[in-house]
Parts: C-alpha cells; structure tokens; sequence
C-alpha cells in the first residue's frame, strides 16, 4: 500500500509536503559526489519527464508532421494539420492527468498538496470558473501559439532559411542538442519569470497565470498571450545555432507538456496499491502559493542563489517574509 507518510507529512493546515522538498540538485552542492550526480543524471534528468516529452515529440515529428519539402511556403493545409495535431496531443495528456485527479476524484486528496478542491464558482476567473478560465487560454491562445513557433521554425527549415544538419551528420552533436534542450529551457524559464514579476508586467499579462492559487494541470498553460510568446519564445534559439527540425519541436513540446509539471498540485497519481506515477513539481507549486518565491526550477538553483528559494520549510517561510518586509520598507 502506497502512503503519504512513506513520501511526506501533511503541515499543521492539512498540506502535504514532500520528503524531498529540500533536496538541492546535486551538480552544485560542494564537495562534489560524482556518484550522486550520476544517479541524479540517469534517472531525475534522461530517464524521467524529459524523456516523455522527447516521445510524444518523435511520434509527432516522424508520423504526424508534412514532409519538409510541402513547408517551403505558407499554406492552409500543413499548418492547420500542425495545428490539429498539437490540439489532440495536448488535450490527451493533459486530459489523462486531470479526468483521474480532479473529475473522478479517484485518490481523494491522498498526495494532493493543498487539501481543498478549486471552488467551482469564482469571479476572479474568466467565466466565473477556474476550469472553464484555464481551457480557455490555453486552448484559444496557448496551443495556437505554440503552434505559430513550430510553424514558424519548420517553414525556415524547409525554405532554407536557417541550416539544419541529420543525424547522420554528426550524431554526437545531435544528441547533445537534445541532452541540452531541458537545462537551456530551465535557463529561459527562469528569465522570462523573473520579468514577467516586474510591477508592468505582471499587471498586464502574467496576473491572469496567477488567479491560480490552487493550479490543475490545465493552469499550465492558462496564460496571457503575451506570456505565451515569452514563454515560447526559446525555441528561437534553434534559429540560431545548428540544429534538426526535431529539436526544435522537441523543445517546444517540453514547454507546451512540461508546463503542466508545476501545475498538477498532487505528488503522485496512483495507479493501484502498490504502483504510483511521480508527477509534480513541489518546487513550482509554493510559487503559486507565494507568488514571491521559486521564479525557477531546481535543476539550476536560480532562487537559491538570488535568495528566493522556498522549501514549504518554517525557516525559509520566515525568510521570505523579511525580504519582502525589507523591499516593501516595512
């Protein structure tokens, strides 16, 4: 029998934090174990979410996207089955995590980190609905502008605009791209983050992201265009240096799918007694919680080192309640 206890303990308000909340990355803690970065490299980074999304990219890329030679221009026809496409994968996924979870309520709050259910009346959202305001910006902004990104890259593979390499051309370089995608993504989120928390920004675009004080997986992409275009905006990297139309897809599924990562607000989805899917980002969810704390993930320890990281620990909740006294000059 799978227990919370085994993987966390629910606080003094009934919120379950994980074990391993704390845990730091072990590529930057000192002394260096090579024996924990090992172990961290082969199962927290290749076998573990990045490899899901490099899957469902295949699939995409090799068996449901026009020969390149049908991209050199701009037609109906091949963006709109891109565009198809991306509506189908990502309604599947991100269906498959939130039907169990939050419609069939299958495990109750068993792993849930906050131990209450959305309201289902809320004027706060578009709608008065949280469901109803996330599948509205995500399915009539968020895909569509994902897709524009991929439409946008393949269309310069195919029309010669940027230069792209195969496999056969250097398969070391090939595979290293992919290996770097997740850490450049981790990079990017955490820049545009930090901006979209400027005062400007934030009022126009990304408030509309944080109405989700309690996330679902469709809070994921629930975003202000503008936030959109900034969050989807790394793959132009691949504009820049020498890649495969692959990687650019790659990297845009890891940010379309791996968004609901953060979002999901359980730690794990059973799946009977004894088996369970690990499946959120604690890291992300005190984000939402806080809104001033966790602006990054944990693979490169951004807030740890500007001094906004939180662990749901009493010690640094304490600490980010004096930072944000001393910046409001209380």
């Amino acid at each position: 029998m799978i227990e919370e206890e085994n993987f966390g303990f629910r606080d003094k308000r009934g919120h379950f934090v994980p074990k391993e909340a704390t845990d730091k990355n072990p590529v930057w803690v000192l002394p260096l174990n090579f024996k924990k970065i090992l172990s961290w490299f082969i199962f927290s980074y290749i076998f573990s979410w990045n490899l899901v999304y490099l899957i469902f990219a295949f699939i995409a890329y090799y068996f449901f996207t026009p020969p390149l030679s049908e991209m050199k221009s701009f037609a109906p026809g091949w963006m709109s089955e891109i565009l198809l496409r991306n509506y189908v994968i990502g309604t599947i996924f991100f269906s498959l995590i939130h039907i169990p979870l939050y419609i069939s309520k299958s495990q109750g709050i068993k792993f849930k980190f906050n131990p209450n259910w959305p309201e289902k009346i809320q004027k706060l959202f578009t709608f008065n609905r949280q469901i109803f305001d996330n599948l509205f910006w995500s399915l009539f902004w968020g895909v569509p502008i994902w897709t524009g990104f991929e439409i946008l890259s393949l269309w310069f593979y195919a029309s010669g605009t940027i230069p792209f390499f195969r496999f056969n051309d250097s398969p070391i370089y090939f595979f290293l791209i992919l290996l770097l995608i997740p850490a450049f993504r981790d990079a990017h989120f955490y820049l545009i983050h930090r901006f979209l928390h400027f005062k400007f920004m934030y009022k126009i675009a990304h408030s509309v992201h944080h109405r989700n004080i309690n996330p679902g997986p469709w809070s994921s992409l629930s975003m202000h265009p503008i936030e959109h275009l900034l969050y989807f905006s790394g793959v132009i990297i691949h504009w820049i240096i020498l890649s495969h139309p692959l990687h650019a897809i790659y990297h845009l599924f890891h940010a379309g799918l791996g968004s609901a990562n953060g979002h999901i607000g359980f730690k794990q989805m059973l799946l009977n007694d004894k088996y369970a899917i690990d499946l959120s980002n604690y890291n992300h969810y005190l984000h939402h919680k806080y809104f001033e704390v966790n602006y990054g993930n944990l693979m490169i320890p951004f807030d740890q080192w500007f001094g906004t990281y939180h662990d749901g620990s009493e010690e640094l909740h304490n600490q980010m309640q004096l930072r944000l006294k001393n910046i409001k000059g209380e």
